[in-house]
């Protein structure tokens, strides 16, 4: 029989000197995480993942963080050329400058940098989960091939299956191919081993996309009880929007376009105006949005839902082959987007659905 842990520690310390006992008990000093083992490059690499933390524009951040992060991983890499981990960072990074802020860089700009140092990370180590990891995000996100996506996320898991992040990422894949069980299976797991804002947030998207609106209200409100977040108040502001409650949904709406100030959440509150019927308000709004850069670049996927609310779908259809031909990332919500319901049994977007793969 296995002896209890807190016994045998007991019985140990009868046998060790009060000298000693009191050394041990106080708190170790510990050091920088090792990632390189050329110093200079892994001082580089930490520095530059804070940077990272405070960049994304969704909780609050500003993209000259990530710009600056680029700079240090850069000169990481030069220092450690075999540093694939710090090439996969930069890759996100790279990513991160594609939002629809106003200083926000084209993905014609960035992903061939992104691309690039994926490439290099996989020739280093092809056995690293977070390369592979990546991998599935630009499948998912940007080339739309969803098998692909599916094999690099499993790929990512059978490497590392304790990464909350890979497991939270996979069931946002899952729920956007509308395996609403899986998704929340793998979201358990994510919580399991790390609980988070995020990990909050993938559980309401997968409520919502479930047409399943309360639950995505309360997993909205427990993620943003624990972190500020724009992604959560848009949902939030869905979700109320769904259940018809235009008066709730209409201020997380306001809050997202204050937090975020970009076009994509400018854009979301116009959908909020046109689905309350304030259609002064929205053709407003939809004229600052196309008058020049305030905002940033247009996001055509949120412009194909404003004109959805107006009940102009053939304008809307219009705006979604434009979002897929500029590989807009909203378009892998495009199976399960409440949203986009009225839009379902017509034949032009039926067509599109085809030409994605999601059928």
């Amino acid at each position: 029989m296995a002896i209890p842990r807190f016994i045998l520690a007991t019985v140990l310390l009868a046998f060790v000197p009060a000298s000693m006992v009191f050394a041990a008990a106080k708190p170790a000093t510990r050091g920088p995480e090792i990632y390189s083992q050329d110093p200079e490059a892994n001082d580089l690499f930490l520095k530059a993942r804070e940077l990272v933390k405070i960049s994304d524009p969704r909780s609050g951040g500003k993209l000259s963080n990530a710009r600056a992060a680029i700079e240090l991983f850069d000169q990481a890499v030069k220092k450690d050329p075999n540093f694939a981990l710090a090439y996969v960072e930069m890759a996100r990074a790279w990513m991160s400058l594609d939002y629809s802020d106003p200083d926000a860089q084209p993905d014609s700009v960035t992903m061939p940098e992104a691309r690039s140092d994926l490439r290099k990370a996989l020739d280093i180590d092809p056995k690293l989960a977070d390369a592979h990891l990546l991998a599935a995000s630009i499948a998912y996100n940007y080339d739309f091939d969803w098998d692909m996506a599916g094999h690099d996320y499993e790929m990512a898991l059978s490497l590392q299956p304790g990464n909350a992040a890979a497991h939270a990422s996979y069931a946002a894949y899952l729920n956007s191919m509308g395996r609403f069980d899986e998704s929340l299976y793998e979201i358990a797991k994510a919580d399991a081993i790390a609980p988070s804002w995020s990990i909050d947030f993938t559980t309401a998207r997968t409520y919502y996309s479930m047409r399943n609106f309360s639950k995505a209200e309360e997993y909205c409100q427990k993620s943003l009880a624990k972190h500020d977040n724009v992604l959560c108040h848009v949902y939030l502001g869905f979700s109320y929007i769904a259940e018809g409650n235009r008066d709730k949904a209409l201020p997380e709406l306001e809050i997202a376009q204050h937090f975020s100030k970009n076009f994509g959440a400018a854009a979301i509150q116009a959908y909020g105006f046109a689905m309350s019927g304030q259609r002064d308000k929205t053709e407003a709004l939809l004229k600052r949005l196309f008058s020049g850069t305030e905002f940033g670049h247009i996001v055509s996927y949120r412009i194909a839902a404003v004109y959805l609310a107006l009940g102009d779908n053939s304008v809307a259809l219009n705006w979604l082959d434009r979002a897929y031909a500029e590989h807009e990332n909203w378009i892998n919500q495009l199976k399960v987007d409440p949203v986009i319901d009225p839009l379902r049994t017509d034949s032009r977007f039926r067509a599109l659905m085809r030409k994605v793969g999601l059928n």
